[in-house]
């Protein structure tokens, strides 16, 4: 704790020294401080005039403060975080920067802090006129507490979003255009979805939360009554939210600022090694809140959709290694004594896909072995037998979903190791995963419209090689003819023989590609010694001096 004090971060320092430089800052607080109160008082006096009771007044000003503190925070924070990195870049003092020795994970800490310490300057300023709900009633003390407390960390994942974004741009216009697009964009997806929509169902587990609430979460924590689901659904799953996501930011802006010869997946690897367990025990976790076995059934589905989004987007993420580690990376590791776990999660494109596949076929292994575990015991609790059609369709989404995840890590390892840089591979990929889900069922359709069937048609088995054919086959779990079952296990072994097949094929042409490095730099080195003995032996001129 004393080397915050007695060594900060320099960044951090030069940072704030030119915030109080500034004139504007105090005015643009002053302001914003101005019209947040105004507003507030305007909705309170229209509130009053209408005969609303006090404590009705509290709970519309508490709603109303915090959902614009919302909104100004996911706006602000990027902006200011976006300016980081990209201002540096564009202003050509980067290269100041990193002159100073400064590591990659130093200059992220930095840059965070600063952008964290300003955005935290205009929650505080505000504070005062989120406290005017409090003084009408129909909130508590604590509620507004924890509304503030999770305003602070939603301004922690605000500032990690924009200069993750920060990093990856070389324009100050364009980090603040992309980072102010993405913003708007996901901070009304998130108002609406976890906000407003999210209250629906919760008011329904507990009524004691006002319905349709955009800002439940801080009142949820002081009248939800103490259970399984307040644990799950107000401990588990915030801190998880929270956590994995800024860690992945940090991470990612970590990766970006370092150099390409620099070790720039080890961090990604280990987020990834502690969030795909954790993540698949929150897509398992809301089966356990269900009452019925149809409701079970379906939050286990919606679990293991989720998780093998998940699984798509590590394989995605990983397609930025390189095909192996660098010279510098391994002369680090000969001088750290490094062991063969952290060589196996340094670079590597091979070795990083055959993380994200045991991962992801772990994590839905994980969901399907608890939903089923959670399924029978309360089966078996109500006194019932076994819902063996429940269970099969678990097994029957499962047994394709790892499958057709081996497959998209074989195709990202193999058209990175094909191309030349990471953005292209990820939209060849997506291109040829887009063909993959959609043209079997054209070719279906055109089947169906072809034969003059309809209904449970064979020409259903043409869309086997889709992903959504997996819903056929959950239909199907209860079917006396399984014809169109095993035709979709029958893809789901194909998609294996077949991703199997890309990825050891990306593993070789990787392989390839470092020896041909190490050859080529091996050339180099041959070329210098040899220019080092002609110098020597006076054959050559000395090392500065002009040709004749």
């Amino acid at each position: 704790m004393n080397a915050w004090f007695e060594k900060p971060n320099v960044l951090w320092m030069r940072e704030m020294r030119q915030a109080v430089r500034l004139e504007r800052t105090p005015w643009i607080l002053f302001a914003i401080t101005l019209v947040m109160t105004m507003l507030m008082c305007t909705i309170g006096g229209l509130a009053g005039s209408s005969s609303a009771a006090p404590h009705t007044i509290g709970a519309t000003l508490f709603q109303t403060f915090f959902s614009l503190a919302f909104f100004v925070v996911v706006l602000v924070g990027p902006a200011m975080a976006a300016n980081g990195i990209a201002s540096e870049r564009e202003g050509r003092t980067w290269e100041a920067v990193m002159l100073t020795a400064l590591s990659a994970k130093e200059i992220a800490r930095g840059k965070f802090l600063a952008a964290y310490t300003t955005i935290a300057l205009y929650i505080v300023v505000l504070a005062p006129v989120g406290a005017l709900a409090f003084v009408f009633g129909g909130v508590t003390a604590t509620e507004v507490f924890v509304a503030f407390v999770f305003l602070f960390l939603i301004a922690g994942l605000a500032v990690a979003f924009g200069l993750a974004i920060s990093s990856l741009m070389s324009s100050q216009r364009g980090a603040l255009v992309v980072t102010l697009i993405a913003a708007v964009v996901g901070g009304v997806f998130v108002y609406s979805t976890f906000g407003v929509g999210l209250s629906e169902l919760v008011s329904r587990l507990w009524p004691e939360v006002p319905r349709g609430s955009p800002v439940w979460l801080p009142v949820a924590y002081s009248r939800a009554p103490f259970g399984l689901d307040y644990a799950v659904l107000l401990v588990l799953i915030p801190v998880v939210c929270t956590v994995l996501p800024a860690w992945f930011l940090y991470e990612v802006t970590v990766a970006n600022l370092s150099a390409p010869a620099d070790d720039r997946t080890t961090g990604l690897k280990r987020w990834l090694v502690v969030s795909a367990p954790v993540f698949a025990v929150c897509c398992a976790a809301p089966s356990a809140l269900a009452q019925g076995t149809s409701d079970r059934l379906a939050l286990s589905i919606a679990g293991m959709a989720t998780f093998s989004g998940f699984f798509a987007f590590a394989a995605l993420l990983f397609v930025f290694d390189a095909a192996g580690p660098s010279r510098r990376v391994r002369v680090q590791w000969e001088r750290a004594g490094a062991g063969a776990v952290r060589r196996f999660f340094g670079p590597g494109l091979a070795r990083s896909g055959l993380v994200v596949l045991a991962l992801g076929a772990l994590g839905i292994a994980l969901i399907v072995g608890l939903d089923v575990a959670l399924l029978h015991m309360s089966d078996v609790a109500n006194g019932n037998d076994t819902d063996e059609t429940a269970v099969k369709r678990m097994l029957f989404f499962a047994a394709y979903a790892a499958p057709f995840g081996c497959f998209v890590v074989g195709l990202c390892t193999y058209v990175r190791s094909r191309t030349r840089g990471p953005w292209i591979a990820r939209l060849v990929a997506c291109g040829i995963l887009f063909l993959v889900c959609a043209a079997p069922w054209v070719v279906a359709a055109v089947a169906g419209a072809v034969t003059h069937t309809s209904g449970e048609g064979t020409w259903m088995a043409l869309g086997a090689p889709s992903p959504f054919y997996v819903i056929v086959m959950i239909q199907g779990a209860s079917a006396a003819e399984p014809f169109l079952t095993n035709v979709g296990f029958g893809a789901a072994g194909a998609w294996t023989v077949i991703g199997l097949a890309l990825l050891r094929a990306g593993a070789r042409r990787s392989q390839r590609m470092l020896e041909e490095r190490e050859q080529a730099e091996a050339e180099a080195g041959r070329r210098l010694e040899e220019e080092e003995q002609l110098r020597a032996a006076g054959l050559a001129p000395a090392e500065g001096a002009p040709y004749r």
